[in-house]
C-alpha cells in the first residue's frame, strides 16, 4: 500500500482521477492497473526529458546548414594544414603618381597662345596636341604635344596668353602609382627594400600586393618621418587616386607552422576560443582550440584541430549565429 501511494502521488491528475472513479466501482485490480499506468507515464516523462536536454547539449556544439543556403550565404571552407605566420609592421601613408609618370608640358618658345585643345581630365596620347603657340620671334604657330599618355591633371594656360617658363599643363598617367609610406623613427632599419607589403584603401576593400622598392635617407623635417617606396600595379577600374590615404601592412619576417587557419575562422563562443569544423555535408561542430603566434591573415593552431579536417575560413560568424540561434530556442 504504500508503494501504491508514493506512485500516485507522482501520477498524473488524469490517473489520480482515474483512480477515483475505480474507486467507486469497487474493483479490487484496478488500483494495480492505474499504479502501473502511472509508472509508465512517469518513464515516458522522463526519457522525453533526457532526449531534450541531449538536444539542447548537441545543440550547443552543432548545428545543420543545407550546403546550399551555406553556398549562397559566401560560408567558405578550407582544410586544415601548414601555413605561414607572418610578423608585419602596420604603416600609413599616400597614393602618388611615380615619377616617371608625371610630365610637365612646357612651351619650348615664348609667345601667345592660339588655341587649347584639352581641359582637366581629359585622357590624351602621346604626342598628341595640348596647344598651339604662335612663336615671338619666328610669327610661326607651333603645337605643344603630351611626352606622356594620361590623364591631364593641371591646365595653366588660356588662348591669349603669353608662354613663360611655368608649365602649360601636367599630365599624369595613373596607372603607374606609388605607396609613399612614412616610417617612425623607433622603426628605422626594420623597413627596407625587397619587403612584401599590402596596400589597402580606407574603404577596406582595395587590397593591392607590392614591395618596397626603397627608402629615402633623409626624413621629413615636419614629420620626422622617412618615406618607404613601393610602386604599385593598378587594375583596370581601381579606385585609388593620387592624393589618397592608405594604410600598409609590411611583412618583416615570415614563419612556416604545421597548422595555420584564416584569422577570420576563429571565434569566440561563450567563452571559449573555437574554429568551425565541418563533421558532415551539411553539420558544422564548434571545436575549441589553442592558439599560437598570430600574424597578418592566418592564426597557428597548437591543439584542437587536426591537419586535413575541414574548417570554416570565411564567414565563420553566420555559423557562429546559427548555433546562437539554437542556444536561444532551447532557453526560452
Amino acid at each position: 500500500m504504500t508503494t501504491f501511494r508514493m506512485k500516485l502521488a507522482a501520477a498524473p491528475l488524469a490517473l489520480i482521477l482515474a483512480l477515483g472513479l475505480s474507486a467507486c466501482g469497487n474493483s479490487e485490480a484496478e488500483p494495480e492497473r492505474v499504479a502501473a499506468e502511472a509508472g509508465h507515464a512517469e518513464g515516458e516523462e522522463h526519457a522525453e526529458g533526457e532526449e531534450h536536454a541531449e538536444g539542447e547539449e548537441g545543440g550547443a556544439e552543432r548545428v545543420t546548414i543545407p550546403a546550399a543556403s551555406a553556398e549562397a550565404s559566401g560560408i567558405v571552407v578550407s582544410t586544415a594544414g601548414p601555413g605561414a605566420i607572418q610578423e608585419t609592421l602596420n604603416l600609413t601613408g599616400r597614393i602618388m603618381l611615380q615619377p616617371a609618370a608625371r610630365a610637365e608640358v612646357h612651351a619650348p618658345y615664348p609667345g601667345p597662345v592660339r588655341a587649347v585643345t584639352h581641359n582637366i581630365g581629359d585622357m590624351v596620347q602621346r604626342g598628341q596636341t595640348l596647344a598651339r603657340v604662335e612663336s615671338a620671334e619666328s610669327l610661326q604657330t607651333y603645337s605643344i604635344v603630351t611626352p606622356i599618355s594620361g590623364v591631364v591633371l593641371e591646365r595653366q594656360t588660356n588662348i591669349g596668353d603669353v608662354t613663360s617658363e611655368d608649365p602649360l599643363f601636367v599630365v599624369g598617367d595613373l596607372s603607374r602609382l606609388q605607396a609613399e609610406l612614412n616610417v617612425v623613427t623607433r622603426d628605422i632599419g626594420r623597413v627596407a627594400p625587397g619587403q612584401s607589403v599590402l596596400i589597402t584603401g580606407l574603404d577596406g576593400a582595395t587590397r593591392i600586393e607590392a614591395r618596397i622598392a626603397s627608402v629615402l635617407p633623409t626624413a621629413d623635417a615636419h614629420s620626422q618621418t622617412l618615406l618607404a617606396r613601393a610602386p604599385l600595379t593598378i587594375p583596370q577600374g581601381s579606385p585609388l587616386r593620387p592624393g589618397m590615404a592608405v594604410r600598409a601592412s609590411v611583412v618583416l619576417t615570415e614563419q612556416q607552422v604545421p597548422i595555420a587557419v584564416a584569422r577570420d575562422a576563429v571565434q569566440t563562443l561563450e567563452g571559449r576560443t573555437v574554429v568551425f569544423v565541418r563533421v558532415s555535408e551539411d553539420t558544422y561542430e564548434a571545436r575549441a582550440v589553442t592558439l599560437g603566434r598570430a600574424g597578418r591573415d592566418t592564426v597557428e593552431i597548437t591543439a584542437g584541430l587536426a591537419p586535413g579536417e575541414i574548417y570554416v575560413s570565411e564567414n565563420a560568424f553566420l555559423v557562429k549565429a546559427e548555433i546562437g540561434k539554437g542556444s536561444a530556442s532551447h532557453d526560452h
